[in-house]
């Protein structure tokens, strides 16, 4: 077929290899289809949405339909990533950028001295993340799996801002339809867990439905989310946000086949649960990263996120009259990645971030530098 002359032409080219493994099952030779993918997965480094993509396929085409309807038992036992890091925060605290903040009073405003307890203090950390995927279960037409995420990270001189963030989902994947085989759909619902310095902050619920389309050798996906979120500490913050997102994951440029673009933009409006200052908010992030491999050993990820934030009413009199808060997060980050072996990894990551808003109060600015060590299993 067409698809394996392009291969035969430019074996290190992977859109050519994942067209012809979508194209060969078509024809219904999946045995082939995931030997295909296989080898997609072992010469290539894939974004992690097309990575994913890829897992799903393979595990739709190596069973029938029948003894997908039918299984009862677990097809893959526990995989998942565990990663141990160390670095220093250049502002730990989340201090605002500014010395002097104006307060607004009735005869003008005024500027004050922020204590010096709350301006940024820079701080060294420990950090331990893990990421598990359950073994998966056939369920209907897809696959059911328990997913758990973990990220405690252990401030050295500030325990009072260490966070612990711990999530618990379920994870359903399914084909979209007869006629759209290539295309699936996934359901999400995850339980969150955060803590600041040892105290509960917030517990949150999360439902999401997402579907994903391939377009030549690019995945394009887009999706829904609700999250409903209650402050333990301060009730009223509590609120519920609604959100809607689109994005993509494509090798580029077409002349380094290794490389890898992917993008994501969501917009959200969280309704107040209670009469909170600022009220209801609106908010738009942007997600941009590039994934270069630099050797088969070695590679580099960068990234840059935009967010945008703003509130329907006043936040506060004694902040610019009463003004709407309005808020613009901008964060650059760079990653390097050296495998030491099949299942080891070693990662240095620095991000820097700078928020800017109408509200000096909430201006902040930051540096964190990360060095650590991974360990893959499955």
């Amino acid at each position: 077929m067409a698809f394996e002359r392009v291969v035969g032409l430019n074996p290190r080219f992977a859109g050519a290899w994942l067209d012809l493994a979508l194209a060969t099952e078509r024809a219904g030779d999946a045995a082939a289809a995931v030997e295909h993918l296989e080898y997609i997965r072992s010469q290539f480094t894939l974004s992690p949405a097309l990575a994913a993509q890829v897992v799903l396929w393979i595990d739709l085409w190596q069973t029938s339909p029948q003894a997908t309807q039918h299984a009862a038992s677990a097809s893959h036992g526990w995989q998942g990533e565990i990663t141990f890091s160390q670095g220093r925060d250049s502002n730990a605290n989340a201090g605002p950028l500014r010395q002097q903040i104006p307060l607004s009073f009735s005869t003008g405003s005024t500027l004050f001295d922020v204590d010096k307890a709350f301006q940024p203090r820079a701080a060294s950390f420990n950090q331990l993340s893990i990421s598990l995927k359950g073994p998966v279960q056939s369920w209907g037409e897809g696959r059911l799996s328990p997913l758990l995420l973990l990220r405690s990270k252990e401030l050295s001189s500030d325990g009072a801002f260490s966070p612990l963030d711990l999530q618990f989902g379920l994870l359903y994947q399914q084909p979209a339809g007869t006629g759209t085989r290539d295309d699936t759909w996934q359901a999400s619902l995850f339980a969150q867990h955060y803590r600041l310095g040892g105290q509960t902050l917030f517990n949150s619920l999360r439902v999401g439905l997402q579907r994903n389309t391939p377009w030549r050798n690019c995945l394009a996906s887009a999706g829904s989310e609700i999250e409903a979120r209650h402050q333990q500490r301060s009730p009223m913050l509590s609120g519920t946000l609604y959100s809607v997102s689109a994005g993509f994951s494509c090798p580029w440029p077409s002349g380094r086949d290794k490389a890898a673009i992917s993008g994501n933009i969501k917009a959200g409006f969280e309704q107040a649960s209670f009469e909170r200052p600022g009220g209801n908010t609106r908010s738009t992030e942007l997600n941009v990263r590039y994934d270069l491999p630099l050797s088969a050993m070695q590679s580099l990820q960068a990234s840059w996120q935009i967010a945008n934030t703003a509130d329907q009413t006043g936040y506060s009199p004694l902040l610019e009259f009463d003004a709407a808060r309005r808020i613009r997060r901008q964060t650059v980050s760079f990653g390097l990645r050296q495998s030491l072996s099949r299942a080891w990894e070693a990662r240095l990551n620095v991000e820097y971030f700078q928020q800017r808003s109408n509200l000096p109060l909430f201006e902040q600015r930051g540096t964190v530098w990360m060095l650590g060590l991974g360990w893959r299993f499955e």
